[in-house]
């Protein structure tokens, strides 16, 4: 009776978190279109907006599957860009002087990256899940350690001038819709599928709930955070691919500030940092509520100073008012209590 209860109590909350971010992307985009209407609301700048949000849309939702569990993976830059040096190195290579290359060694070179990814993936998993090394610490040093050796092997820098065909995937369409847009929605709902759906899912949310009655599960708290982390690296490898096809380059140092931007976009997409409750529907309108305030402010002229500081505002901004809004739900539950 208590578990549906709560199951309930759940679908309401994830229902009341998604309306509120709705109202928040409709008045974001009401506010920008009125002050901006002839550059911001324009179909080139929705074009743009289409082309920019899945990168940082699928790095979030690597970053929420780990905050599901109660932990965070800090890592995600590192091994995205990992992953798209070594396909972009693979490509280069077999490219010569010329400007194509097979789609077979296209594929190839992309499963050879996520490769690296998982590797990298499978490093989080056996230093958290194995040797119990708290997340946000494990993936801070090992985030750093793959970045080092990126740095390291390339000397900082990039490669470049990648094939026109695998340049076809981030900047081309897909009936007519930006194809990386086109990928984000399968992905997003791929993993909607698997956290709600699938027996491994749904004990993530029972370890970010409670972990200690997941110790005693048929399957232990321990392979489904080493799962976890896994996932995460092949959701962040998939948007590094994204990011040089789209950029036709691969960095070491590419997007450092796009860790803080997908804590930013979980948080605001309702995802509870101490785990066991999330939607991918939260996180999806989280990233484009960031990215409208973003495409505003260049509209605007804005520095992109300010859309930093805007990103530190809402983080704040949020989790005080999780933290408020946690302690007057608890207080009405505690003088129901009484009062029956």
């Amino acid at each position: 009776m208590n578990e549906r209860f709560n199951k309930i109590n759940s679908g309401l909350l994830a229902d009341r978190k998604v309306t509120q971010l709705m109202v928040i992307t409709a008045g974001t985009f009401a506010i920008f279109s009125l002050v901006s209407r002839d550059i911001f609301f324009s179909s080139a700048n929705f074009t743009s907006m289409a082309y920019q949000i899945p990168e940082i849309a699928i790095l979030s939702i690597a970053v929420m599957l780990s905050m599901l569990t109660g932990g965070i993976d800090l890592s995600i830059v590192a091994i995205s860009n990992a992953a798209a040096l070594v396909a972009a190195w693979i490509m280069t290579t077999k490219m010569g002087e010329s400007e194509t290359l097979s789609y077979s060694w296209i594929i190839i070179a992309c499963v050879v990256g996520t490769l690296v990814g998982l590797a990298a993936g499978a490093v989080n998993s056996i230093i958290i899940a194995r040797l119990d090394v708290t997340p946000i610490l494990a993936t801070l040093a090992t985030g750093t350690l793959f970045n080092g050796i990126a740095i390291g092997i390339t000397d900082g820098v990039s490669v470049s001038g990648l094939p026109e065909n695998f340049m076809r995937v981030g900047n081309g369409t897909f009936l007519g819709i930006p194809t990386p847009f086109v990928l984000m929605v399968v992905i997003a709902l791929a993993v909607g599928y698997f956290i709600n759906r699938t027996t491994l899912g749904l004990k993530v949310f029972l370890v970010g709930t409670n972990r200690k009655a997941a110790q005693y599960s048929v399957m232990g708290d321990r392979k489904v955070i080493a799962w976890i982390y896994l996932i995460s690296a092949l959701l962040s490898s998939l948007a590094g691919l994204i990011i040089a096809s789209r950029t036709s380059a691969a960095s070491p140092d590419f997007g450092s500030s796009y860790i803080l931007l997908a804590i930013v976009v979980v948080v605001l997409g309702g995802i509870n940092p101490n785990g066991g409750f999330g939607t991918i529907t939260g996180v999806i309108l989280a990233t484009a509520v960031l990215q409208m305030v973003s495409s505003g402010f260049n509209a605007l002229r804005f520095s992109q100073f300010f859309y930093l500081a805007a990103q530190g505002a809402v983080l704040v901004f949020v989790m005080i008012l999780n933290v408020v809004l946690e302690r007057r739900r608890v207080s009405r539950s505690i003088s129901k209590s009484l009062r029956s």
